[in-house]
């Protein structure tokens, strides 16, 4: 499958670096209506060859069945949260740990999963996160009689990682070796490598090992190529853009949820960009999106999208420069440079599943191959697993498991 996704980003570059706003999207022929791609994605047999091939260069993303019955108490959760702690908390009762296992949960956030992971196995856990406003957050949640749960605040690396759990293990005066659950909901950027790297470095005499590990990744734009990313495929022969790496956190197949909030988001991109071009005609030595000026625009309240005279009336009141006029026309000016622009968003979009496909085996491939030649990780198994449902909000929903093989 790495094979056919890294032809099919090699062939569309056309696509996937050219990004409405810059004026080489002019360029891009018409797909017709947006609605027809979005249509035929959807569909049981899409009938544009391309839109064919990307449905079939990603990985299937629906979530596995987890029979274990794991209740967690909601309160001060969102739903997706809430989904997402259960389902770890499930998963992770099904993996055959150790009597004495240890708890880390890497990135812990407001703690709702070390809570979670306390109370189900009984076990000591160590809360890091790089935040000190997380971590008070964490510890107040947990409340002053809550024991068995250590906080610490500290900037994640792989060499930071290790040495904060060496730290705890010894405060503790935990027999060794210490079998470690590490679990990192929604790792962001470079610590889901980073979490996996640190394991990998790991001498077989060290004073714990991992038990397992369960890290979902996220946050692909704060990694850093090419240290992150690609870990094992050939670099693609001109890499990604930065914005694909937005891209990535597309998720098309919950976009039939809710059309109306999908035709306001492409509305949105749509008639920026077009204002960029707006702004380049009357500033014929400007850019389209990138200039101080057009920056000023920030973010702009759904309201202001409702029509194009208000969008053209509040875009210029931000900038400082009137591209209103006294009659604003109703529509956009250019209907066809529009339809084709909001096809191009729309097919970059869709690559978003592709691109995040093409990471997580990437990753999948390059654990595995250390694991084949890591003394301390031998025997071990390593996959990918579908753990949240994405049409509750949870995206990035695939964790890299690494775990002895039959456990």
């Amino acid at each position: 499958m790495l094979g056919s996704i890294h032809h099919l980003l090699a062939s569309n570059e056309d696509i996937i670096h050219v990004h409405p706003n810059d004026p080489a999207a002019d360029a891009f022929p018409d797909w017709g209506p947006w609605q027809t791609i979005v249509d035929d994605y959807h569909s049981d047999a899409p009938q544009m060859p391309l839109v064919a091939a990307i449905r079939a260069a990603q990985l299937p993303r629906d979530p596995i069945q987890l029979a274990a019955s794991v209740p967690q108490d909601g309160f001060g959760m969102s739903p997706k949260k809430h989904h997402e702690v259960t389902r770890m908390s499930q998963f992770v009762g099904t993996l055959d740990l150790p009597a004495n296992v240890r708890i880390v949960d890497v990135g812990a956030g407001q703690g709702y999963v070390t809570r979670a992971l306390h109370a189900q196995l009984g076990a000591p856990a160590l809360a890091l996160d790089g935040s000190s406003v997380q971590t008070h957050g964490s510890q107040a949640r947990g409340g002053p009689g809550l024991s068995g749960i250590t906080h610490v605040t500290v900037h994640l690396t792989r060499a930071t990682l290790v040495s904060a759990i060496d730290s705890w293990l010894s405060a503790t005066a935990t027999p060794t070796p210490a079998p470690v659950l590490l679990v990192a909901l929604h790792a962001c950027g470079t610590l889901t490598p980073d979490l996996f790297r640190a394991v990998l470095d790991l001498p077989s005499t060290h004073s714990w090992y991992p038990a397992a590990i369960v890290a979902v990744g996220c946050c692909y734009n704060l990694m850093h190529p090419p240290a992150d990313f690609p870990l094992h495929v050939p670099p693609l022969p001109v890499p990604l853009p930065a914005s694909a790496y937005q891209m990535a956190a597309q998720v098309p197949s919950t976009w039939l949820l809710s059309p109306d909030r999908l035709a306001l988001t492409i509305r949105k991109v749509v008639w920026r960009a077009l204002l960029g071009r707006l702004y380049a005609s009357s500033e014929p030595d400007k850019d389209t999106g990138s200039t101080p000026t057009m920056r000023r625009l920030g973010r702009l309240p759904d309201s202001a999208y409702a029509s194009w005279p208000t969008f053209l009336k509040i875009a210029s009141q931000r900038i400082g420069v009137d591209l209103a006029g006294p009659n604003p026309p109703p529509e956009p000016p250019n209907p066809d440079l529009q339809r084709r622009l909001e096809s191009l968003h729309v097919l970059r979009c869709l690559f978003g599943p592709v691109i995040e496909s093409y990471i997580i085996l990437d990753r999948v491939e390059w654990l595995k191959e250390q694991v084949r030649t890591s003394e301390t990780l031998k025997g071990y198994s390593v996959e990918a697993v579908n753990l949240f449902d994405q049409a509750t909000g949870s995206g990035r929903n695939v964790a890299l498991v690494l775990r002895p093989a039959g456990k």
